[in-house]
C-alpha cells in the first residue's frame, strides 16, 4: 500500500498526542507553580493567617466536580478546597471552617470530614482554618496498605502508550 501525503503529519499528531498524554500523567497536581510561571498573590484573612503560621498560598478556591454510579443511577456532586498551601516541600490541601458545617473532634468525625480530601487530592497533609479562633490545625491520615486495595499504577498508562507507539512504528515499516 502507497503512503498517501497527508500519512506522516497524521502519524506524528498521533504519536505528539500520545506523549503529551503519558507527560501529563506524570506531573504532580498540588506541588506549586514552576519558576517559570508568574505566582498569583493571594490576599484575604485566611492567606494572611497562613503566611503568618509559615505557610505559602500557592493555589486557591478549586471545585472537584465527582460522578458517582451506584447500579445503573449516576449522580453528581463535588467537592471543595478553599486553598493550597506549601511549607518547606509539603503541600497541603486547606479547608476553611464554616458555621453551618462544624467539626465533630472524634476520629469518626475527622475521618468523616477530612478523609475525602485526602484520598482524592493525596496531599502531605491538610490544614483546617477557622478564621474565628484563628487558628490552623494540621491533619494527617496514615492509611495502610491493604492486600486487596487496588492501586492505579501510572505504569499501566506508560505501558499502554508504548504498547501504542509500537504499533505505529509497526504501522510505518510495514506501509
Amino acid at each position: 500500500m502507497a503512503q498517501q501525503p497527508g500519512d506522516t503529519l497524521v502519524l506524528f499528531l498521533i504519536l505528539g498526542a500520545i506523549l503529551y498524554l503519558i507527560a501529563t500523567q506524570f506531573i504532580p497536581r498540588f506541588r506549586g507553580n514552576s519558576p517559570s510561571e508568574p505566582k498569583e498573590e493571594f490576599r484575604g484573612e485566611v492567606p494572611d493567617l497562613l503566611r503568618e503560621n509559615g505557610y505559602e498560598v500557592i493555589g486557591g478556591k478549586e471545585r472537584i466536580p465527582l460522578s458517582i454510579e451506584m447500579d445503573d443511577k449516576e449522580y453528581e456532586s463535588r467537592l471543595y478546597i478553599d486553598y493550597i498551601a506549601r511549607q518547606d516541600e509539603e503541600c497541603y490541601i486547606v479547608i476553611v471552617a464554616r458555621q453551618r458545617k462544624p467539626l465533630r473532634l472524634s476520629g469518626a468525625g475527622l475521618r468523616d470530614f477530612f478523609l475525602a480530601y485526602y484520598l482524592l487530592c493525596q496531599p502531605d497533609g491538610l490544614l483546617y482554618v477557622d478564621r474565628e479562633k484563628r487558628t490552623v490545625k494540621r491533619i494527617f491520615f496514615d492509611v495502610p496498605e491493604l492486600p486487596f486495595h487496588a492501586k492505579r499504577s501510572r505504569a499501566g498508562l506508560a505501558v499502554y502508550g508504548g504498547i501504542g507507539l509500537g504499533a505505529l512504528l509497526l504501522w510505518l515499516i510495514l506501509f
